[in-house]
Order: C-alpha cells, then structure tokens, then sequence
C-alpha cells in the first residue's frame, strides 16, 4: 500500500486536482475504456505524490510507471511527457478562469472589474493549489519552459472568453486585455509567495494597482488636453 501522508495542505489540493487529468487523458486517447480513467488518475497521483516528496526534475517516468504498478510504456500511452502531468492540472485551473470571466459580476461591468473579479475569485477557489505548483513549476527549467510554452494557447482562450463577454471589444483589445492579464497573474503569483499573501489578496493588489495606474493616466490625458496652447511654455 503506498504512502500518502504527504497529502496535506498544499500537496492534497494537488493530489486533488490531479483526479481530474483522467477526464483530459480520455479525450486525448480518444477513447472512453473502462479502464482509461481508473489508470490515468493512478498515474497521476503517483506522480504528483513524487514530485511533491522528491522535486519535479528528481522524478523519473520509470519511477512514476512503478509507484502507479504499471510500465513505462503504459504511462506513454496516457502522457507524452511527465510535463503533461502537471500543464493538465493548469489546462483545468485555467478553464475554469476562462469561464468565471464569461459569468462573474454584474453584465453590464466593464472590462477590468470582471478580470479583477475573475482572478480574485480563481485565486481564492485554488490558492492552495497554486502554493503547491507554483514552487514546483519555478524549481524546474524544463516545467517552467513547458508551461511558458502553453501560456501562449491560454492568452488566446482568455482573448476568446472577454469576446464571448463582450462582443462589441475589438479582437486586439481583448489581446491586449488578455496579455495584460497574464502578466498580472505572474506578478500576483510571485507578490503571494514574498510576501505570504493569499492568491486571492495579491490578485485584488495588482489589479486594484492597475485600476489606480489607468485612473491617473485618463486625468492627466484630459488634464494635458484641456490646457491651451498659451499655457504650454
């Protein structure tokens, strides 16, 4: 019987998360086994419960196949790479963002209050997830290079979420809206970690600081616009 007393705080949200990757393997196996799921949540629990003890570049597919009682070809079958373990868990945190910023607030909002609510509710809903991945994805080049590499597909499905929420926004403004968002994610991750702040608290920070920033800016451009040439020296 394997060990899993390590599933505490941030390793049980991460061993929790990690149920749902049987529900992404399916769909990219494109089959619906009886078996497919049963053996792609053994997978992934061994492999979170690896990562958590031992660091994500520690971990071998062979060690991950064994923990899970199956072999290295079998863990193939279900992830490409022991990468894919962890960018699923993001795949679904990161769905359920897209889906907060279709339905949070009020529907006549404008754009900022729905991201800020959006993200301020996603952090709260998985904070301690994110204090579980986000060491993790950092202490390894090869997880942080993977998942940089998918950020890119989830700017364009934050872009399509703001369209489906605001059809009139123009297609480069909600790329603009969405990189933005992004980085603010990033920031509020890292602001979380230095500063033992909550997910939730530092998201409300950046983007309240954001509001500020683009408040000051539209009185100072209706300032500048109102002054008359004389008055310019």
């Amino acid at each position: 019987m394997r060990d899993e007393s390590w599933a505490t705080g941030a390793s049980a949200a991460l061993l929790a998360a990690v149920q749902g990757v049987a529900a992404v393997t399916e769909e990219r196996r494109g089959t619906t086994l009886r078996d497919t799921r049963s053996i792609a949540r053994r997978l992934g629990t061994s492999a979170v419960a690896l990562f958590a003890q031992r660091g994500f570049d520690d971990v071998k597919v062979s060690e991950i196949a064994a923990h899970a009682g199956v072999t290295s070809r079998t863990f193939f079958r279900y992830f490409p790479s022991k990468e894919t373990v962890i960018l699923d868990i993001w795949d679904q945190t990161n769905a359920r963002l897209m889906e907060l910023i279709e339905t949070v607030g009020q529907p006549e909002a404008e754009v900022l209050p729905t991201l800020t609510g959006a993200v301020v509710t996603w952090g709260r809903e998985y904070g301690d997830l994110f204090t579980a991945l986000a060491p993790m994805t950092e202490q390894s080049e090869t997880l942080m290079a993977a998942v940089n590499l998918r950020a890119v597909a989830w700017e364009d499905h934050l872009a399509d979420a703001l369209r489906v929420r605001y059809p009139e926004l123009d297609e480069m403004d909600a790329k603009v809206w969405s990189s933005t968002t992004m980085a603010l994610i990033r920031l509020s991750q890292r602001n979380a970690a230095a500063h033992g702040l909550s997910y939730a608290e530092a998201a409300q920070d950046v983007f309240d600081r954001l509001a500020a920033l683009t408040s000051r800016s539209s009185s100072h451009r209706i300032t500048a616009g109102s002054r008359r040439p004389s008055d310019i020296a």
